[in-house]
């Protein structure tokens, strides 16, 4: 692949200024000491060089402490790319989600990631998501297709001939039910979670990866092209991707420590307080 160097200049800069936050002591997320395997931040290198080279240009991350009271004042996800229909664009966003606190032994479960969003100028074009999606993860990556797993609902239909095509098939479909899936808001069939201050509600369908030692982790959530509507791109977990990448799980002891310092430095860079799910995800009672 290449990129021409004002592209990684930026890209780097962005890379830095979204993984700050867990790095300024130089620990790397991928533990484990394998030759092998692949950090965080070459993981996510890979992915800004990969769509840089299929022409989405890259845009600027929020901050993870938001102005809304969702999610305990923290920075969700990466939407709001997706309402950009005249050009092709990614983020690499840094996120922490409250709720993932009350499940800290679900595998894959951090209390600080990073999303990488894309979303396709031409986003009600057949399976272009899809198929950078899943180019990205099984060539550019190398992850095994027979460990990849689809989970959502009967709208997704006209995506399985690519599905197939990527050597993902009908047995590692796991469909549910359009109601169900809209109950659940989750992003398996449907992503419209309760109280999002943006609003989001489309289809989609979920990305997870069997791990050898029978775990399994979800690593992208992806609107369904054909659907209308047609605002929701595609996110890509990047250490989750980096965790299937490895073979090797990290776990939130990994990186409570960052979480702690780094929204603890985003709050003073922005004077802002310390927002509500600071403290829920530290287990921590909130001051006044």
């Amino acid at each position: 692949m290449k990129i021409n160097r004002r592209a990684f200049v930026e890209a780097t800069v962005v890379l830095g200024a979204a993984s700050q936050m867990w790095n300024s002591a130089g620990v790397s997320l991928a533990h484990g000491d394998s030759a092998g395997d692949m950090t965080v931040e070459g993981m996510t290198t890979l992915a800004v060089r990969f769509f840089s080279d299929l022409g989405y240009s890259q845009v600027k991350p929020r901050p993870v402490i938001s102005d809304a009271e969702f999610n305990g004042g923290l920075n969700y996800d990466e939407d709001g790319i997706g309402s950009v229909a005249t050009r092709s664009v990614f983020v690499v966003q840094p996120c922490a989600r409250v709720e993932d606190a009350l499940a800290p032994n679900k595998p894959g479960t951090l209390p600080l990631f990073t999303v990488l969003g894309f979303c396709p100028a031409e986003a009600s074009a057949k399976q272009r998501r899809t198929r950078d999606l899943l180019t990205f993860m099984t060539v550019t990556v190398g992850l095994d297709p027979k460990r990849l797993r689809i989970t959502t609902t009967d709208l997704a239909r006209p995506l399985f001939p690519e599905f197939n095509s990527f050597g993902i098939g009908l047995a590692q479909i796991r469909m549910q039910s359009l109601e169900k899936a809209k109950a659940d808001g989750s992003g398996s069939g449907w992503f419209e979670p309760k109280g999002h201050p943006n609003n989001p509600a489309y289809a989609s369908y979920s990305i997870e990866y069997l791990m050898s030692n029978g775990a399994e982790i979800e690593i992208a959530e992806v609107g369904v092209e054909p659907v209308v509507p047609h605002n929701g791109g595609g996110a890509i977990g990047l250490e989750r991707v980096t965790m299937a990448r490895n073979d090797r799980l990290m776990t939130s002891e990994h990186v409570m420590p960052k979480f702690k310092q780094g929204i603890e430095a985003e709050a003073g860079r922005l004077g802002k307080p310390l927002p509500r799910g600071y403290y829920a995800i530290l287990g921590l009672e909130q001051p006044g």
